[in-house]
């Protein structure tokens, strides 16, 4: 059997409010040519097809038809992940199903759609097991966060526990002779992170153990972790990547999805498969002037630029006349920024001292913003009948 396996589509995801959808559908098409080229028997997606639960008419529009596109090539299953919603997804299961694509939002009984079985073309048989994300309120209840002699390690254990009991019981009843596969959405300890996934559901106590996947397993496919990866080996657990760069933490990190032949009593052999539709994610650091001789890059990225040394009011939009829409953020370089000058007490302080000290720690020296807080500071005293004169702020 060979299975298409690709996770993480964040369908709605902007880029500092910018939309995306039409790199949403131009990767998801490459995906779809992806898998009929390589003739695949099964699709899996591995969570997160949506980048919140109450997804935009549009982002419902552009997964439902990329999870039908790629159900004319073979059948599809799918589970929740954390930014989908589980029960707006087992909603629409009888409609998904008309279609050949299995979707599972909550957990669920083996014989109650956890388990599905597949025939690939040449009649082998595999039975596929879907685990949706399973949050550690699962696990882990408020009245114990609360309890002074539990830590990390009772809540960790406690949430891997959960998961590998559900694990095991998708697992239990499928014959060790077939192709077994279960489909996840959570993360493996020594996972390399991306750098686009909300850190609260991949910090180490909402973790599971490789090992933890029962040993019947053919491969385990997951998602969560935007980086394509192995993190187990017996039963081989991976992570397919992510099909765009999410935001600029993952710029250095490439898309892909994962293309796996599986046969009975053999090792399976997994290739990665790179994506390229979505537009790249590029920073770009250095001095105003060096950044206003550089060129519009060619292959029509989104920019992050952070800025060393001083500049003027209105850098954001001097960069971008000169780059172009592609530049989505400007800011000074955290690595650049310290003056020296500690920020002390605020309290009791004018504030036109707090605001020439907040001016001097972004290195902004453009002193007509001084004197338009000045003025402005000076309208509103006026206006309440407070003080008559106030100091200029660029002084």
């Amino acid at each position: 059997m060979k299975v298409l396996h690709t996770a993480d589509w964040h369908v709605g995801r902007t880029i500092r409010g910018r939309s995306r959808a039409d790199e949403h559908r131009a990767v998801l098409a490459q995906l779809v040519a992806v898998a009929r080229d390589a003739d695949v028997d099964l699709v899996v997606v591995a969570g997160d097809q949506f980048d919140v639960q109450a997804p935009s008419p549009e982002a419902e529009q552009i997964v439902w038809q990329a999870l039908t596109d790629l159900a004319e090539v073979a059948p599809v299953v799918t589970v929740a992940g954390n930014h989908d919603n589980g029960r707006r997804l087992e909603a629409v299961r009888g409609l998904l199903s008309a279609n050949a694509i299995h979707a599972v939002g909550q957990v669920r009984r083996p014989e109650d759609g956890g388990v599905v079985r597949i025939e690939a073309a040449d009649g082998t048989p595999a039975n596929i097991g879907l685990l949706p994300f399973v949050h550690h309120r699962s696990a882990v209840r408020a009245v114990d966060l609360l309890d002074p002699d539990s830590g990390d390690a009772e809540y960790g254990a406690a949430y891997a526990g959960l998961y590998a009991r559900f694990a095991a019981a998708l697992t239990k009843a499928m014959p060790p002779d077939e192709l077994n596969v279960l489909v996840g959405h959570v993360t493996c300890f020594g996972g390399t992170r991306g750098g686009g996934e909300r850190e609260a559901h991949t910090i180490e106590r909402y973790c599971v153990d490789g090992r933890a996947f029962p040993q019947q397993l053919d491969y385990v496919a997951l998602g969560h972790l935007h980086v394509a990866q192995q993190v187990g080996s017996a039963p081989p657990v991976h992570y397919s990547g992510a099909p765009l760069m999410m935001d600029f933490g993952e710029s250095d990190k490439p898309c892909s999805a994962t293309i796996v032949e599986l046969r009975p009593g053999r090792p399976a052999v997994v290739d990665t498969v790179g994506l390229d539709a979505g537009r790249p994610l590029r920073t770009l650091r250095g001095s105003l002037d060096q950044v206003m001789a550089l060129e519009t890059p060619a292959d029509d990225p989104w920019l992050r630029i952070l800025l060393t040394g001083t500049v003027p009011a209105g850098v954001a939009d001097t960069v971008r006349d000169h780059l172009g829409e592609g530049v989505v953020d400007v800011r000074l370089d955290d690595r650049d920024t310290a003056t020296g000058q500690p920020v002390g007490d605020r309290v009791g302080r004018p504030p036109q001292e707090l605001f020439a000290t907040f001016l001097a720690e972004r290195q902004i020296t453009d002193q007509r913003i001084g004197t338009l807080f000045a003025d402005l500071l000076e309208e509103e005293l006026a206006a309440e009948g407070g003080v008559e004169e106030v100091v200029d702020a660029s002084a």
